[in-house]
């Protein structure tokens, strides 16, 4: 799967927690950890995810690097720990862990699965959150281990719950710099990228008005763009700017247009 921006809650070796807060959209000081128990590696979330718990999928970053609480980093999704958690009045949900790498990570660069991921750290991760959970009067059950392809299902399975506030419209010229139409395949090619990564995908052309003349006053009918448009729960950032950077170089172009603007869903 393409890698995801992760956004650190908590760093290792820290005993506080901190959670997201998605109406305020800030960082809370949650809890302060029972003495000698610490996260064992940066812990956080997924944008734009909802999981069991009704809160954003977490996610656990294993990597030599030090970060800091809401420091985004891009990360590969190597598998995840299917767990159920039993809250203390007996309320029992789904409460699943992911495992990520970041993708600037030179110590963990080889690791592309779960699998190859060393036992001590699997059972290491899956202790620690069997013992904060007790720490809290709660039950954390690991019911099984799974590797990077079905991660990525259930990723989007969480993506899926999210209310799409998020209109983004990404503009295409349909004409290269010297005047000669782009072929229907670039075009095409496109369209399937956003569906697989997004969903459904509205496109039509715009043009300039019947009345608008070039230079010598013959009228221009043709379309000048081909506008896309996508619904999505949030905007990211680091995916639309990666993908911008090769549409300008596939199109040919000084710049290309990604605008989003955010909606409400009647």
């Amino acid at each position: 799967m393409e890698s995801i921006t992760v956004i650190i809650e908590t760093p290792k070796g820290k005993g506080l927690k901190y959670d997201f807060e998605p109406a305020e959209g800030y960082l809370k000081l949650k809890k302060i950890m029972p003495a000698g128990l610490v996260f064992p590696f940066d812990f956080g979330y997924i944008p734009g995810t909802t999981g069991g718990d009704g809160d954003p999928l977490d996610v656990l970053v294993i990597s030599e690097i030090e970060t800091f609480p809401g420091c985004g980093v891009d990360c590969r999704i190597i598998g995840a720990m299917i767990a159920n958690q039993t809250e203390r009045n007996g309320h029992s949900m789904r409460n699943d862990r992911f495992i990520a790498i970041p993708e600037v990570s030179q110590q963990y660069a080889g690791i592309q699965t779960l699998g190859q991921l060393s036992e001590q750290i699997k059972s290491q991760l899956e202790q620690f959150f069997i013992n904060y959970n007790e720490q809290a009067g709660k039950r954390f059950k690991i019911i099984e281990r799974v590797e990077a392809n079905e991660a990525a299902k259930l990723i989007d399975e969480g993506k899926a719950h999210q209310p799409l506030t998020k209109l983004i419209e990404l503009l295409l010229p349909v004409y290269d710099p010297d005047g000669n139409p782009f072929s229907q395949k670039q075009f095409t090619a496109v369209r399937k990228k956003l569906e697989e990564k997004f969903g459904p995908v509205t496109s039509y052309s715009r043009g300039p008005a019947p009345s608008v003349t070039d230079d010598e006053g013959k009228r221009l009918p043709k379309p000048a763009f081909i506008v896309y448009e996508i619904m999505a729960a949030s905007l990211d950032s680091a995916y639309w700017s990666k993908y911008k950077t090769m549409l300008v170089k596939t199109f040919g172009q000084e710049n290309v247009l990604i605008r989003c603007t955010t909606i409400s869903v009647i």
